[in-house]
């Protein structure tokens, strides 16, 4: 029989048995006479023998010894003790220097001999590419030393008599000592120095537990007697053999604080919508409890329990957390402007507390940003509620207050009521410089007229005569809140300066919003201001969160909430109130029918409108600087605050400038039916005989007066390079149409001296508009009025063709249409234009 591949198959007698043993080579054959365990799988073995076999391992040779005494495995050993050590072993372990006997040089010395010469016949040290430090032997030895201290004690425990043991004989009078040993017995156990180290382990477990409970219960009687020292040395053991987390609890538990507290959520709300006094006087209990409660840590519990800070944070977590959770419901089921204000009250309470806690004033206190952590855990719960309640509260108010405004039916048409431009640019002055000051008060300092909704059309009827008088001595006092008069005894002198310095301010503000009153008719002031008294409230609200530094996602959260308050105040103030209004008053504007009136009503409102828009920019200007530029970088111009910034300046600049076009047209229209129904054909063409006075013409004036009028009121409503696009439009716009009406008129010599009476007072009121390239052309006209004086058909003819004299501005067909308007030109037209139509055939 063969196989597939044609080598004959055995017999079946020489079959193998399959419970027949395989013969295998001898460990001392050619191929494995060679072979040797490597030192990182000697050691790993090794780490698991029993400490007693070790001992017989060293004694089996050197290479061995090298390796049984390498600090490697007794480094482990120690470190499970180090694991369940309280403080004992800690210090002593930290003073010696560990590694191993092996080197990473080629070269290894024991006992100042190469490891060479001591293993003949090793030419490379296979345990050089371990690459570990020396080993010092101090690991080994200091193990020792525990072992034989140890030992005894833990091998004790065989006979299962936990009262009777050599532990509590030796150590039963110092229960600190005899803590710190149950605490090295239990990591000793934990080592596996003897082969029934499962029983014994269990036998010092529950030794472990009675010394707990005794030393526990001796803690408790001490508390209960108020025996300061028994309760330190209890408290000592305790900590020595476990940490001392238990006799915490144990403490905790049986301070009053945290199960008989005398104020209830439901107190507060009771005499008054902002009354929190019983909250407030739980804090102040809390702090003077946890001042003593320093005292009390200070003395009974050891620095490296931190007791002080375990029990802050449960009075944090138990009793204040539970509290204001209650309270903040409670707060919220009423209204959500008086929730806000009780999240700041809390706020600014539990401020005091950590303020107090991490004071040097008192024995024992906790780090700062400790105090950080326990304000963090308090807030959390409650921070994405709040931050999502003020942003929403900010804008409804807002969108509110801008709804009810333009929802009013009053509109001041009253003319008498309007103001110069001198007065109107010292009212603003004076209502900026107020409401600077008001700015940077506390919100609470702040009058009610500028956070109480009112018509601002209350004193419409109000003359520009009429003396403007201060608040009473009690309307004055009722305009401060009462929410200062609580201050501690030390603050009130800095606390009446403070009421003091937001009534003066309070009452500029007031007097120069009721002369501003007469500015507004489609935006208001008195709105701006209150919108940004509402956003100054809610943003200090979210500005106390930030000055505390919380960490992580909540300290984004709080920057974007502080950024939005601001921006949904831009948006609204932009698109709600100040837009709408411009529409109106364009829309107005574009309604207008010309009259023989100088004044413009709409054109009159829209340069107020202008006025009030320019002064509520810079009033949202100084609130910038003055406020929300405390946590922006100005700089950064990626950040949303500046964007919107921007893109609130950019929408005002585009009402004023879609305005003032609509204004321009409506103001030439204005001067152009002045011009068509005033000039009468005798003012350039009297009758002969007739006596002319040489001053300009009443329809001159009266364009000259109703030009001067519009444009006065709108210096100073926006910046110089707007102001001088503005004026050179109407310097154009109002040349053209002079041309055109002068091209219609007849003029005679004796007309002429009144036609250049007219020019020359037209050119004095362009140049009181100081725009350098307009006044050329009015020069011009100057100059070409005196064709209407001159006689001689020739002289006519030459200074037309002097087109120096008009800077030229001026083309030939025009100068021959002005000529034309001569009274003579039938006459002298065929001299003047002889050169255009005679030819020559050469």
């Amino acid at each position: 029989m063969s196989s597939i591949d044609g080598t004959p198959l055995s017999s079946p007698s020489k079959i193998q048995s399959p419970t027949q043993p395989i013969e295998a080579p001898l460990p001392d054959t050619p191929k494995h006479k060679n072979r040797v365990i490597p030192p990182d799988v000697l050691i790993r073995i090794f780490r698991y023998v029993p400490v007693h076999s070790l001992a017989n391992i060293a004694l089996v040779s050197r290479r061995f010894k090298v390796l049984a005494y390498d600090d490697e495995i007794w480094d482990e050993k120690l470190q499970i003790m180090r694991d369940n050590d309280t403080g004992a072993l800690t210090n002593m372990l930290d003073k010696e220097e560990t590694g191993s006997l092996i080197d990473s040089e080629n070269s290894i010395y024991i006992n100042n001999k190469p490891l060479n010469t001591l293993i003949p016949g090793m030419s490379t040290d296979p345990y050089s590419a371990r690459a570990r430090a020396k080993s010092t032997g101090q690991s080994r030895e200091l193990f020792r030393q525990l072992y034989q201290q140890l030992l005894p004690y833990y091998t004790d425990l065989r006979d299962g008599n936990k009262e009777s043991t050599k532990v509590l004989k030796d150590y039963g009078g110092k229960p600190e000592d005899c803590g710190r040993i149950l605490n090295m017995l239990v990591g000793f156990g934990q080592c596996h120095v003897v082969d029934d180290w499962m029983i014994l382990n269990e036998g010092i477990n529950a030794l472990s537990q009675y010394f707990e409970s005794a030393s526990l219960h001796q803690f408790e009687v001490a508390y209960d007697t108020n025996n300061m020292k028994d309760m330190k040395m209890y408290a000592s053991a305790l900590v020595s053999l476990n940490g001392g987390s238990t006799c915490m609890q144990t403490y905790v538990q049986k301070h009053p604080i945290f199960y008989d507290n005398p104020f209830k959520p439901e107190d507060n709300f009771v005499d008054s919508p902002d009354d929190l006094s019983p909250f407030k006087k739980l804090m102040l209990l809390i702090t003077e409890e946890l001042k003593q409660q320093s005292s009390v840590v200070y003395e009974v519990f050891p620095e490296k329990m931190d007791a002080f800070y375990m029990f802050a944070d449960r009075v944090f977590e138990d009793v204040i957390a539970e509290f204001v959770a209650q309270l903040l419901s409670r707060a919220m089921s009423f209204d959500t402007h008086l929730y806000l204000r009780t999240m700041s009250v809390i706020l600014s309470c539990t401020k005091k507390v950590i303020n107090v806690l991490t004071s040097e004033d008192i024995p024992k206190n906790i780090e700062q940003d400790r105090g950080v952590n326990l304000l963090f855990k308090l807030f959390l719960p409650f921070l994405d509620d709040y931050l999502y309640e003020e942003l929403n509260y900010a804008e409804r108010v807002t969108k509110d207050s801008i709804n009810e405004w333009n929802n009013r039916s009053i509109r001041n048409n009253d003319i008498s009521t309007r103001v110069t431009n001198q007065s109107r640019e010292t009212f603003k002055r004076n209502y900026l410089a107020a409401f600077k000051k008001v700015i940077t008060l506390p919100v609470d300092l702040v009058s009610t007229a500028a956070t109480t909704i009112a018509s601002p059309f209350q004193r419409a009827n109000v003359t520009v005569k009429e003396e403007v008088k201060p608040p009473s001595a009690s309307t004055s006092s009722s305009l401060i809140s009462n929410k200062e008069k609580n201050n501690q005894p030390s603050d009130k002198q800095s606390s009446q300066n403070s009421q003091n310095n937001g009534k003066d301010a309070n009452i500029q503000l007031e007097s120069a919003r009721q002369e501003l009153d007469m500015l507004q008719n489609y935006i208001s002031l008195e709105i701006s201001l209150q919108l940004i008294h509402i956003n100054k409230e809610a943003e200090r609200r979210v500005q106390e969160f930030i000055s505390i530094g919380f960490p992580g996602r909540m300290k984004l959260d709080i920057q974007r909430t502080y950024e939005q308050i601001f921006v949904q105040l831009l948006k609204n103030l932009g698109t709600l109130h100040i837009q709408p209004g411009f529409d109106s008053a364009s829309a107005r504007l574009s309604s207008y029918k010309p009259s023989n009136d100088e004044d413009v009503p709409p054109l009159t409102e829209f340069f107020e409108l202008v006025h009030v828009a320019d002064v509520i920019q810079q009033m949202i200007q100084l609130y910038y600087d003055e406020e929300i530029t405390k946590n922006i970088d100005k700089f950064d111009f990626l950040n949303d605050v500046n964007k919107e910034k921007k893109t609130f300046e950019r929408l005002l600049d585009d009402c004023v400038a879609h305005g003032m076009d609509q204004g321009i047209q409506i103001l030439i229209v204005q001067v152009e039916y002045i011009l068509s129904h005033e000039q009468n054909k005798e003012d350039y063409n009297p009758a002969t005989g007739v006596v002319t006075e040489l001053k300009p013409t009443k329809a001159c004036q009266d364009v000259i007066k109703c030009l001067k009028t519009n444009t006065s009121m709108v210096m100073g409503a926006a910046e110089k390079g707007t102001m001088d696009l503005f004026f050179s439009e109407i310097g154009r716009r109002f040349f053209e149409i002079l041309c055109k009406h002068l091209k219609s008129q007849t003029v005679n010599e004796v007309g002429g001296f009144r036609y250049i009476s007219d020019m020359n007072a037209y050119y004095d009121f362009i140049v009181t508009l100081r725009q350098k390239t307009i006044t050329p052309y009015y020069l011009a006209l100057k100059s070409l009025a005196n064709l209407y004086i001159i006689e001689s058909a020739a002289d006519i003819k030459s200074l037309i063709h002097d087109l120096e004299r008009y800077q030229g501005l001026m083309k030939i067909d025009d100068l021959f249409e002005f000529a034309a308007c001569r009274s003579d030109w039938p006459v002298i037209k065929r001299v003047v234009q002889k050169d255009m139509t005679d030819c020559c055939i050469m």
